[in-house]
Formats: C-alpha cells, structure tokens, sequence
C-alpha cells in the first residue's frame, strides 16, 4: 500500500512538473512579445492572455519619454486593464500624453481625421463630431418616418447596417434581421423596404454633411482620403508622436482598415498587430477571406500557443476546426482545470430536448446554471431561455422597461447592458427636460448642466427603486413616475417637464414585462445565458453549448471541417459564408473552460463522431430524450 501511494505521489509531482514547464514557455512567449521590436505580427491562441501581455509591454516604458504609444482596439476591455494596471503601478503618465490609449475608430479620427476638418464658420457653425454609434445622436434626428396607406411606420437610423461602395457615393442602407420584421414592419413588402432604407440614406448623408456627425464609416472613408492627399503632414506628425501603434483584436479589422493601417505603415510608423484569424467573425465588413491575413504577410510573426483558459480537449477540439493545416496543432492548456476529463458531446437537436440533456450533463459536471453558455449563430436558433431583444423600442414607456429588465437580468453581454444602462440615463433625461431629443448625449452637460456621473447615480437608484416588472403595465407607470419625481438629474430642476410615463393605450392590464416583450427571472435566481456568439466574443463560461441548426449552411460548414479545404469537394464549402459559419462555431467552443457540446441535426452525429475519434478528441454521443 505504502508504495502504491509512492508511486501516486511521483506520477503527481511529474505532472505539476509538467504543467509548471508548459506554463514557464508560454510565458516566455508572452515575455518575447512584451520585449520584441515592432513590427511585428502576433497570432494569439484563445486564452493566450494577449491584453495582458500588451499592458505589460506598456508598463515597461520607461518615465518621460518624448514619444508615446498608441495602443487600439475594438473594445474597451484593453484600456480598462491598462489604466487598472498604471494605477497599481503609480505611473499615471502612462496613461497620459504623448501616449493614446482608445478604440481603433478612436485612433483615425483623433489622429487622421479630426486634424484637417474645417472649423465652424458662418455658413455652418456645427462643429465635426464622431459618434460610437447612432444611438448617440439626437433623437430627432435619427428618427425616420414611413406612411404607409393604413398607418405610420417609425424607423431609428440605428436599425440599419450601412456600408460605403467607395471614392465618394453615397451609403447603402440595408435593414435586415429583427430590425425588418418586428411589429408592423413585418408587413411591409421588399420595395417599401427599399423605400425606407433610401430614406435612411438620404438622412445619414445629411447628418454627416450638414450637422457634420461622424460614425465609423464616416471616419474611415476621410482617413482615406487624408492619407492620400495628406501624406506628407502625416509623415511626420505619427511618427513624431509615436514610437508604435498596437492594434488589439486585428482579426476584426475591415478590408478598410487594413487599407488604412498599411498607410499608415508606409508614413513609417511600426505596428504590433495582434489577433487571430480564426475568430474573424465579422464577414459583413469584407467579402473574402479575413483582412487581417494582408496584414500578417507583410510581418514577422510571433505566437502565443499557451491557453490559460480551456481543457487540454478543449484545445484538441478547437485545433480540429483551424482551417490552416499549419495551426492545427492542439494550444497548451496550462489551467487548473487543464487535465479535465469532461469528454465533448455531441447531442441530437430534438426540439429543445438537447437543453434538458445539456442541463443534465452541466449539472453532473457540478457547473452551475450562471457559468454555462447556450450559443448559436443566429439568434432565431435561440431558445427563449435567458434570450432577450438587443434593442429597446421605439415607446419611451417600453424602452424604458426594456432597459430595467435587462439589467435585473444578469448575465447579459457587455453591449447590451451598456444599451440598457444608456436608455435608462436617456429616459430620466427625456422625463426631466423638454427638448431632450434634439440634444445629442455629449451635449447634456453643456445644454443642462447634467454632470454624467450624477446621471449615471441616478440611474442606479432608479433602477433599485422602480417596481418589479411583474405589475400591471398601469401601476408600474405610476410607481415609476414616483420614483424619476424624486431623480432630477439638472441642477435647480424640480418640475419634469419632458415625456410622460403611461402606459400605452389598451395595455394597463398586461404586466410591464409583456409589453415590451422580455422574459422575467426573479431578481437573485440564477439563470443559463442564451446569446449569439457575436455577442460573447472575448467572454468566456465553465461549460458551452452551440446549437448547429438543420440547414444547408450547416452541411457546408460541417463538410469544410471534417474534410479541410483541400479536399472539399463541392465548390461553394470554401465560400466566405462557408468558412465564417466554421470560424463561428470555433469562436463558440473555445469560450469554454471544461465542457463542450455540440447539438446538431442527428443525421450529422455519426461523421462527426468519428471525425473526432481519428483526431483523438475524447467523444460521446449523448441522446438528447
């Protein structure tokens, strides 16, 4: 007995041993990439700890430097943790001038655009404004009515996706999704569809030339034009300010944009570029395959394999599905966890069956409802559990209630709470003020007073104090009113003088959740989330399950991974749509850190069972009834 636990005990220490090496390389791969001269390019596994590694690049800076660094991405997540980081170190001057820490959109307007916009004058006095999205603009502006014969149609430009075709033609509007057929929309046919989106083109390109708001599109385009037109001025002011741009998050990088980052590598500029193509999941913004390889070719590359968040399955999952046969060797697992045994399974989709089946098996791997994932491609592929709309109606009474029940209702996706916490702030605002919709958000504390840290206190005493949303939509109208009587957000106010809190007509006795259309979990109880993997993208959870729906976009994706691009026989499997659904359901998988399962239609089970078995991914397929 004695030498069994001996024998135990040396087959334990050789496997922390182990474990202890693996994480000692890869954090020498992260010191290479903290240390390394730019350009470089950087291909970073999921779980690498690639923004970490940037803010430790970043804190190695010597103090006083003549020039800075700037360091962009997609999110905000990258500058939360540099500036958490400048302040445990003290280097506030970190975080200051000539340094830029922003959003990438951020960089080429502070930088490419803003510089040469003509200032106000007496033909036109607005000044030039880049907004993070239309949501921001005023609410009149953004507003699009459409009459019909029987009724009228209300349109946000923020439904809309736009797109640029080049040179200097206009935008195209298109409305597509949730956004065309929620309400009476759904009643509208393709050609007074095609009429609205025109409207919505005509209202952006007068914003954007007469009261001179800019979005991403916007920015873009003039960075463009600037870089070829002002190439000289920017040859010298970029590199004089910066000894570097980073790009975080470069597999999200448009066509455009890496039209604009090799321009401003050619001003001399280096970058680090950082990413991984196969979570380029935004094939809206090209048509091909990801931007970010144009970049990669023309930098020496440096990888980070050592994945601190997922199983060593996981990995071997996740390796599988890289349609680069050079990279589908499995990344290291260096967590706690990294030896799991929890097998992937495979359940049949069995209208909602696999959920209970998923629930069994989360549950007997002792993860708890709030740390799993229900993912899909496609939001109508969602079950209605823990699903909620992203975007609040148009009725000030129903986005107000939208907002509340989506923050009472954790977990929910960063962009989606940031909507809601918006709304909420926007409506105590439209409560309060008269002319509230013809003020853009930035604008509020220059037109009112309205200091937005107070704005935001407010919101979150609001959102602790109004009803439960399980009352009657009359009675929650009127213990709101209570509660905004006692919030006034402006110095000096006492009266509101804005918008009313009532209840839409004919719905008093419906409760307030029904009326705007969100589902209702008692504060405290924990629930699974259920979202789009768009919208986890850079999130992570204990266990994951993604729904492949029974379609002929699933057949195509499922023959490009099992068979690889080289060997796919029917032509359209290596399509741009083909090669994205793969990399969507790659996104998906390596959000887990223990557990995978995969529901699919069960006539695809088999093939990818054994597929998986070949690549000596620990398998079961598990029944769904």
């Amino acid at each position: 007995m004695a030498g069994g636990n001996t024998v135990m005990t040396a087959s334990a220490t050789a496997i922390a041993d182990d474990l202890h090496q693996r994480r000692a390389s890869a954090i020498a791969q992260q010191d290479t990439v903290v240390a390394t001269a730019a350009p470089r390019a950087v291909l970073a596994c999921p779980g690498a700890g690639k923004t970490r590694t940037i803010v430790e690049r970043h804190c190695t800076t010597p103090r006083n430097q003549p020039t800075g660094r700037a360091i962009t991405s997609f999110t905000k997540v990258a500058a939360a943790q540099i500036r958490a980081r400048a302040h445990e170190l003290n280097r506030p001057d970190l975080l200051q001038h000539p340094n830029a820490i922003m959003t990438l959109d951020g960089f080429f307007w502070r930088f490419l655009v803003r510089p040469f916009l003509p200032p106000p004058d007496t033909t036109n006095q607005r000044p030039f404004r880049r907004l993070e999205s239309w949501r921001d603009a005023p609410r009149q502006l953004r507003q699009i009515e459409y009459w019909t014969e029987k009724n009228r149609q209300q349109f946000d430009l923020a439904d809309f996706q736009f797109r640029y075709p080049g040179g200097n033609s206009a935008p195209i509007a298109t409305l597509t999704g949730a956004p065309r057929f929620e309400g009476g929309r759904r009643h509208l046919s393709d050609d007074q569809i095609a009429a609205v989106c025109r409207l919505a083109e005509q209202r952006r390109t007068e914003l954007a030339n007469t009261h001179r708001l800019f979005t991403g599109e916007e920015v873009r385009r003039q960075a463009g034009v600037n870089l070829a037109t002002r190439k000289e001025i920017l040859a010298h002011t970029l590199p004089t300010r910066f000894t570097e741009l980073i790009i975080d998050e470069a597999q999200d990088c448009s066509d455009i944009d890496v039209d604009i980052v090799r321009g401003i590598q050619l001003l001399g500029l280096p970058t680090l570029i950082i990413g991984d193509p196969d979570q380029a999941i935004y094939g809206f913004r090209n048509q091909g395959p990801p931007a970010i390889t144009r970049l990669l070719n023309h930098a020496e590359t440096i990888e980070l394999t050592g994945n601190w968040r997922s199983s060593t399955t996981i990995c071997q999952l996740a390796a599988t599905m890289r349609t680069d046969p050079q990279r589908q060797v499995p990344d290291i697992a260096l967590a706690e966890h990294h030896d799991s045994d929890l097998p992937v399974h495979l359940i049949a989709l069995d209208k909602g069956k696999e959920l209970a089946a998923f629930d069994t098996i989360a549950t007997n791997a002792d993860i708890a409802p709030a740390d799993r994932l229900i993912l899909a491609h496609g939001a109508a592929t969602l079950p209605g559990l823990g699903g909620r709309a992203r975007r609040p109606p148009s009725s000030p009474v129903e986005s107000l209630i939208w907002a509340v029940g989506v923050l009472r209702q954790p977990p929910s996706d960063q962009r989606t709470r940031a909507l809601a916490e918006q709304t909420l702030q926007a409506t105590l605002v439209r409560y309060w003020m008269p002319d509230a919709d013809s003020t853009a958000a930035n604008d509020r504390h220059a037109v009112y007073g309205i200091d937005p840290h107070h704005l935001r206190r407010l919101a979150a005493t609001a959102l602790h104090e109004l009803p439960e949303l399980s009352l009657p939509a009359a009675d929650w109208c009127t213990a709101a009113r209570r509660t905004f009587d006692t919030l006034s957000p402006a110095p000096g106010r006492t009266t509101p003088a804005g918008i009313a809190i009532t209840s839409p007509r004919g719905k008093g006795t419906k409760t307030a959740s029904a009326i705007a259309k969100i589902p209702v979990t008692p504060r405290g109880l924990p629930a699974t989330r259920a979202d789009t993997v768009h919208q986890v993208k850079g999130e992570e959870a204990e266990a994951v399950l993604m729904l492949v729906p029974d379609e002929d976009r699933t057949t195509r994706m499922l023959t490009l991974w099992i068979e690889g691009i080289a060997r796919t026989a029917p032509a359209d499997s290596t399509s741009p749509d083909t090669a994205e659904a793969l990399r969507v359901l790659y996104v998906a998988v390596t959000r887990a850190r223990r557990l995978v399962a995969l529901a699919l239609p069960p006539v695809h089970i088999p093939e990818v069972a054994r597929y998986l078995t070949s690549r000596n991914v620990p398998v079961v397929v598990t029944a769904s009834d």
